[in-house]
């Protein structure tokens, strides 16, 4: 099978894993992935081929350089002593100690390959992590020193990775020396990683005075940016790793700046580099998945200096030393107060474990550890490469389910989130926009003021019909409902005749299809709005033999005022009704009028509205979003991340209008 083929395969694996997760929230989308990896070697698919070199450059580039934008800087520069303490110094601490320690327990790997592999398992995989978080209460503060601290050993842990397999490719290795060249190649990446980001944004704004604004172009660029300036700071022999880290970070300050010139950009990078990231992390747990089959027929063959259950034991003790060193050092290095907060109260000892249990290794780790060359720089095979690969990636899997499955049980569970209220709140907000909207309604914008009303009715009503889908809606009810529905429908068909507000034809036609849909409901058949309009369309073809052209659009026009005035009757009832009686079947049906009610006015007002209308009345409708928005937050009916949520949607509605109507 062709690389085309298999690429294929995983890209869809990595959707099916975000589905199963979705179902399976108690098992983190890594393990996942790593699960269907093992399930793809199954298939008859071949081998794929893994470039080592290429392996690192395109997974961890982008990974480090995504992670970095991200970064939030108030929150690292609050938490900047713990960050840096668990992000750098134990990180080379860990490498210290770690490698002696496996040397200790594998003297056939060198000790300058102990000190790698232990490099390449410094940074900790923040997906996990986050995955568990949305499940249990992890401390806020806590948190952010775990996400900052992810971001920082990414960095630290590569860079003492690199230093230690190059002490291993070229054979020789002096403190004094490598702390020296240690300080030139990091200051020196940094130097080229934010010179490299000036000279992008020159050529940015350069482009734009041009007049190309094309997102796109914009797009491509960014994309490309991670992988030059790797480039580049390796063909400087600096730090191509510190490079992109600060590159990321001197990124994330323009993502800071709110233009609305760019914010059609900044969305769509936003969108293509969460996908990019989340598809480049599922590549690499895959790969692992896939790698797992052959790495245990390898254990079983005994192609090691050491015998299967040695490395069971070994891995299980590498990982209980990143344990434990990580909950000593928490415990006296890290003070309470950076971490300790009067509403989610944590006792120094349960701080500890926490940071303990949240050290899974991950995405960076494997590309690391895969990168290793197969031969030295004198041509030998690679000491022991395929040996520290298995113990790399198996302490990933322990440590993976470490964080997934025990971490859990040391932290509180999380209160589950009402979405329901939230909902309802939500639904509140839209009626408040909508109400607001028409009271201020002039002649001047009152066609506008129906179009963007009737785009908030479109939002509403599939809000409701989403809450409505839930058994909650008894199918009983809605149906008599709907039959009380249809008799308000021929109540006040009647009243329009004898008022001669409507023809005779139209009338007794329209009475007749109410009459079949009744019946049909009195003997439990569905029913909709739909079926009433397919029987008024086949009407009107009827009509076109008697009628003739002229007669067809005369006829059409008579029904569908027929149509909009019981639909406003109807609706004005079920309101009625609803002051009384509140039910999912009422609220349902309100739901389907109200959105048909729209309709009619939008297509009313269609070809006499013009753009600055439009705009003033989206604008002010957005706004009044908004604000109703934080008047709920603060009232605590909606969370935060709810609240961010609904602003992020209104700006993505903002970009959405400004493209289908552009004011400029």
């Amino acid at each position: 099978m062709s690389v085309f083929e298999y690429v294929l395969i995983l890209l869809a694996a990595i959707c099916l894993s975000n589905f199963i997760n979705r179902f399976i929230p108690a098992i983190s989308t890594p393990i996942i992935q790593i699960a269907l990896g093992a399930l793809i070697t199954l298939l008859p698919l071949g081998v794929l081929p893994l470039d080592p070199e290429l392996f690192f450059v395109l997974f961890v580039a982008p990974l480090i350089f995504y992670n970095s934008m991200l970064a939030d800087k108030k929150t690292m520069w609050a938490q900047r002593k713990p960050i840096l303490n668990m992000g750098i110094i134990l990180v080379f601490a860990t490498v210290v100690v770690g490698g002696y320690f496996v040397n200790f327990l594998i003297p056939s790997i060198p000790l300058a390959i102990a000190f790698a592999l232990i490099a390449s398992l410094g940074p900790t995989d923040d997906v996990a992590v986050l995955s568990v978080s949305k499940r249990v209460n992890v401390p806020p503060k806590i948190m952010r020193i775990l996400e900052g601290e992810s971001i920082i050993n990414d960095a630290s842990g590569i860079v003492s990775f690199q230093f230690a397999l190059g002490a291993v490719l070229t054979g020789s290795f002096s403190l004094i020396n490598a702390t020296v060249r240690f300080f030139v190649i990091a200051l020196g990446g940094i130097v080229v990683g934010l010179l490299a980001t000036w000279l992008k944004y020159s050529f940015v704004r350069w482009i734009r005075s041009l007049g190309m604004e094309n997102v796109t172009l914009h797009l491509l660029l960014g994309i490309m940016t991670p992988f030059v300036i790797y480039l580049i700071a390796e063909a400087l022999e600096v730090s191509g790793i510190l490079a992109i880290f600060a590159a990321g970070i001197a990124h994330s300050f323009n993502r800071d700046k709110f233009n609305p010139e760019t914010i059609n950009l900044s969305i769509a990078s936003e969108s293509i580099w969460s996908v990019l990231a989340f598809t480049l992390e599922g590549l690499v747990f895959l790969i692992l998945g896939t790698q797992l089959p052959k790495i245990l027929i390898t254990m079983e063959q005994n192609n090691y200096p050491i015998s299967t259950w040695e490395i069971i034991i070994y891995v299980l003790l590498i990982t209980l030393l990143f344990l434990v060193t990580r909950f000593v050092w928490s415990a006296v290095t890290i003070k309470k107060k950076t971490y300790d907060d009067p509403e989610h109260p944590v006792s120094k000892f349960r701080a500890g474990i926490i940071f303990s249990l949240s050290g899974a290794r991950g995405a960076v780790t494997l590309a690391s550890i895969m990168s290793i060359p197969l031969l030295l720089t004198n041509g030998e095979a690679f000491p022991e490469r395929d040996l520290i690969i298995l113990i790399a990636s198996g302490v990933i899997l322990v440590s993976l389910a470490i964080t997934n499955f025990i971490l859990p049980l040391c932290v509180e569970k999380k209160a589950s989130i009402d979405k329901s209220a939230e909902n309802d709140a939500y639904l509140e907000i839209i009626q408040n926009v909508i109400a607001e909207l028409k009271s201020q309604a002039t002649p001047d914008n009152e066609a506008a003021t129906a179009i963007i009303t009737g785009n908030y009715y479109s939002r509403s009503a599939e809000l409701q019909r989403k809450q409505n889908n839930r058994p909650s809606v008894d199918r009983g009810d809605e149906r008599k409902l709907r039959i009380t529905v249809c008799e308000w429908e021929k109540e006040n068909i009647t009243g329009m005749l004898e008022r001669s507000e409507t023809d005779e034809y139209c009338a007794q036609h329209y009475l007749d299809i109410l009459d079949r849909q009744i019946n049909k409901l009195s003997q439990n058949r569905s029913h909709s709005m739909i079926s009433i309009k397919r029987n008024i369309i086949r009407l009107i073809r009827q009509g076109r033999r008697t009628n003739g052209k002229n007669g067809d659009a005369e006829l059409r026009t008579r029904f569908i005022t027929l149509i909009e005035a019981n639909n406003r009757y109807v609706l004005e009832n079920l309101k009625q009704m609803s002051k009384t009686e509140d039910s999912p079947a009422i609220r349902k049906m309100i739901t389907d009028y109200e959105f048909n009610q729209s309709m009619y006015q939008r297509r009313g007002q269609r070809g006499e509205v013009d753009k600055e209308s439009i705009a003033a009345v989206a604008s002010h409708g957005f706004q009044a979003e908004r604000d109703n928005i934080q008047a709920m937050f603060e009232a605590g009916r909606i969370s935060r991340e709810s609240a961010r949520e609904m602003r992020h949607n209104i700006s993505l509605l903002e970009v959405q209008l400004k493209k289908d109507h552009p004011f400029d």
